[in-house]
């Protein structure tokens, strides 16, 4: 009778020890494989939060190394401004995927007809119900408020450097006064004075998302100012508006990196520009959000990997030691199969196929079992059932370091009695 007969016959006649090895490695398995499935979710959201997650830098005055003067507006730093050169000399490093700037002032708006615009909740009086807090925008996709999602638009288009006379407002003032894409407004800084009033073109129309949630216990003037009356503004309209006014220019800029873990090294290339001074300007990173989600997902998946380590250890660990006790209880058929001719590897590859023949019954039914135990697992670790999939890839990999784990089982449980003689092991047995 070969070594095959007889691993087939034993694992038959065993049945109960063969079904405690088809348990524990089904349970195993479905575990390990559920894991490895959560394991992929996780670095597939770590990529989509890389992709997602805004992280960017600014780039300011440093009013500290400059100095002061004053006109009609009051007093304000001379320090220079970013100027255009400066921001897309910044903008042209790889990894930079956009940026933007504004110039934040109060517009008084009206229709065509000279009629004061009204916002959305008027006063009363028809010099402050008109006034709309503005930005100006060289690009307005990566405006704060739509980046925080606080604002989104519905209809026309953003503003960017290709719009020369172009304004996007709240859809809820164009219903409010029956404007659309297209219409245009008058704009004027200061009425009542010798600021220039320019015609701008609707080019968009955005709506509020969020409830404005500004904590008004310091001055901040767009806080008194609701998301429905805001406007933006495009660059080349905005300087024309305050063309009478010394103090304007771009005192900071916002640019937005592709990849949120290259942030730290486009800093480092960005401060190697040499035409900007330095001196007269500061960095600061806006990755705080990016680095708490990370720092999240890492620590989840930290977890993930560690258990699935654990459960790998525990169960080789298990394994040696049931395959030590079978080993050992079976010590006088090992010695007389020794004694009568038969090979030592032979009677090893016999004990080694026999959990091959249980583990290649295992597998296949933890691979359909972990599709349903893997949703279930994922839950508790926040992830969304029918997002988390067992692939065949999954399914190869514990296969493969499985069936390696196994063979190292069977050899490691092996030792103590296959280093004795055929009538050592048979003077051991009572």
């Amino acid at each position: 009778m070969n070594f095959i007969t007889r691993a087939v016959l034993y694992t038959a006649r065993k049945w109960k020890k063969t079904l405690l090895l088809f348990c524990l490695l089904l349970a195993i398995t479905t575990l390990v494989l559920s894991g490895l499935a959560i394991a992929d979710v996780q670095e597939e959201q770590a990529e989509e939060v890389r992709g997602t997650t805004g992280a960017s830098f600014t780039v300011s005055r440093n009013t500290a190394t400059g100095g002061w003067s004053s006109d009609r507006g009051g007093s304000f730093s001379t320090q220079e401004y970013l100027t255009a050169d400066k921001m897309e000399s910044i903008a042209a490093i790889n990894g930079i995927e956009g940026y933007n700037a504004s110039i934040r002032t109060i517009l008084c708006l009206s229709d065509r007809r000279g009629q004061w615009l009204e916002q959305m909740e008027p006063t009363g009086h028809a010099i402050v119900d008109c006034q709309f807090y503005s930005y100006s925008c060289i690009n307005s996709k990566y405006h704060s408020l739509f980046l925080s999602g606080a604002l989104v638009m519905c209809e026309g288009r953003t503003i960017d450097s290709s719009v020369k006379n172009g304004i996007v407002i709240s859809k809820d003032i164009a219903d409010k006064h029956d404007l659309k894409v297209g219409d245009t407004l008058q704009a004027v800084n200061t009425p009542l004075s010798d600021d220039k009033t320019m015609d701008l073109e609707i080019v968009g129309l955005f709506e509020v998302v969020a409830d404005k949630t500004d904590e008004r216990n310091h001055y901040n003037e767009s806080s008194y100012y609701e998301y429905t009356n805001n406007a933006f503004v495009s660059e080349a309209a905005m300087k024309k508006l305050l063309e009478n006014y010394a103090d304007v220019g771009y005192a900071s800029a916002d640019f937005f990196v592709s990849d949120p873990e290259r942030l730290e090294s486009i800093l480092h290339e960005v401060q190697k520009i040499n035409t900007i001074n330095w001196n007269n300007f500061f960095i600061t990173a806006n990755d705080e959000v990016y680095q708490n989600i990370s720092s999240a997902l890492s620590d989840t998946g930290t977890l993930i990997t560690t258990l699935i380590v654990v459960i790998t250890a525990v169960s080789m660990v298990l394994m040696i030691l049931i395959l030590s006790m079978s080993v050992r209880s079976r010590k006088r058929e090992a010695g007389i199969l020794l004694a009568v001719g038969i090979a030592k590897p032979v009677v090893v590859l016999q004990y080694l196929l026999e959990v091959l023949l249980i583990a290649a019954a295992a597998f296949p039914l933890a691979y359909l079992s972990s599709k349903q135990a893997a949703g279930t697992l994922g839950t508790l670790f926040g992830k969304t059932a029918e997002h988390i999939i067992v692939t065949s890839e999954h399914f190869m990999l514990v296969v493969v370091v499985g069936s390696v784990l196994l063979v190292t089982a069977v050899l490691a449980s092996c030792i103590p009695a296959m280093r004795l003689k055929p009538k050592t092991i048979l003077s051991q047995m009572e």
